[in-house]
């Protein structure tokens, strides 16, 4: 209805782009919504040990890149997104609404604790036995404190910086897929964070 509106003949050209702006924040907002409404059916389920990893083969190059590529998240992610393929392995068992959360957690959190001058970026690589998500971005004031001392984690702390909520739940769906979630200070206030995932199940 706002893009409707602000096409309108008796609009201004420069009254028509800042609805045009507004109608593009909102649906940015209504899309991080829905991503976040999905976080809370899974802490729901965690919460009431209900919480299972349905895993069945799945293409899982194509599975990641569509969802980058959704019309949804392909305008806010697509750009940032970069692939490295080293294996022809096609097949992962995975529970396939589970890792499209986790990739989308890791591409809100980055978008969200980044500085704006400088782009996240985000390299998927396809292994021989596994499959690799590494984001990398420029930590902005919400993130900073993270950023200047991680670098001199110990276990106890790491713990704490997993227990984050978004952290954890990257996390937790990693370790129901046999896999791992690291996260760690780069030089000059960046932020690393990496998932590992097996194709197989164990």
């Amino acid at each position: 209805m706002i893009e409707l509106y602000g096409s309108g003949q008796f609009n201004t050209e420069k009254t028509g782009e800042k609805i045009n702006r507004q109608a593009g924040a909102i649906k940015s907002q209504v899309i991080e919504l829905e991503f976040l409404l999905q976080n809370v059916r899974i802490i729901q389920h965690i919460l009431n040990k209900s919480l299972s990893s349905k895993r069945t083969p799945a293409k899982i190059a194509l599975l990641l890149k569509n969802v980058v590529e959704d019309d949804r998240y392909a305008p806010l992610f697509a750009h940032w997104v970069q692939y490295s393929v080293n294996s022809s392995r096609e097949v992962a068992y995975v529970d396939e609404f589970l890792i499209r959360q986790l990739l989308l957690n890791l591409l809100f959190r980055m978008q969200r604790n980044s500085q704006p001058q400088e782009q996240p970026r985000l390299t998927i690589t396809f292994e021989k036995d596994y499959f690799e998500l590494k984001g990398v971005y420029l930590a902005n004031a919400n993130d900073h404190s993270l950023s200047s001392s991680i670098k001199t984690f110990q276990q106890d702390n790491l713990q704490a910086y997993l227990d984050q909520r978004i952290c954890s739940l990257i996390a937790y769906v990693a370790e129901l897929h046999d896999g791992r979630f690291e996260i760690s200070a780069l030089p000059e206030g960046k932020i690393e964070m990496l998932v590992h995932i097996p194709y197989d199940v164990n």
